[in-house]
């Protein structure tokens, strides 16, 4: 019996050295945590999530403990798409695992404008569509929660990336598989 199991796993076109990969937003652009774990062990990064242009996000407090766990609003936070290529990437580029940049936008076109700035960009193994957070072009509506709108946005990735591309669902629907069709 081998020691060393192949747990490799294929996810599309992508293949992963294991299945164990962070979620996105909990592990801010992974460079944060190389104290803590190996990076280069984990079968993928899926970075914070990136809008056009830096956000601030919510004043603080962000984090509130609960008896039952703990609540947060941190408000997509995040450095924006120009400065995560010029000063991020680079160090996720040389790591033995791969990248997924998270993206977020308030309307189909940014998603689209995003997926595009990362058409060519080596040391990004995937895209992955946030389409769980509010946007302005619905009047705050989550495009996760609309069949029709999901497709649109994931069709605006699609067509601009070189990439593959995954698609975070909201879990806020009563029937997650009518979205997961249209995307």
């Amino acid at each position: 019996m081998s020691r060393n199991p192949d747990l490799r796993v294929k996810l599309g076109a992508l293949e992963f050295k294991n299945p164990v990969m962070t979620a996105s937003g909990t592990f801010g652009y992974g460079r944060e945590f190389e104290s803590f774990v190996n990076p280069n062990l984990l079968g993928g990064i899926v970075v914070k999530g990136l809008s056009l242009k830096p956000m601030a996000g919510n004043p603080t407090p962000r984090i509130a403990e609960t008896p039952g766990g703990m609540l947060n609003a941190i408000g997509l936070a995040n450095i924006g798409i120009d400065e995560f290529i010029e000063k991020k990437l680079p160090w996720l580029r040389v790591l033995d695992t791969n990248v997924i940049v998270n993206i977020y936008g308030h309307s189909i076109d940014e998603y689209g404008r995003l997926a595009k700035a990362f058409k060519g960009v080596d040391g990004v193994s995937a895209l992955e569509v946030n389409i769980s957070c509010p946007n302005v072009e619905m009047g705050g509506m989550v495009f996760g929660k609309d069949p029709a709108a999901s497709a649109k946005v994931t069709e605006a990735a699609v067509r601009n990336t070189d990439k593959p591309v995954i698609v975070k669902l909201t879990p806020n629907v009563t029937d997650i598989r009518l979205l997961a069709r249209a995307v």
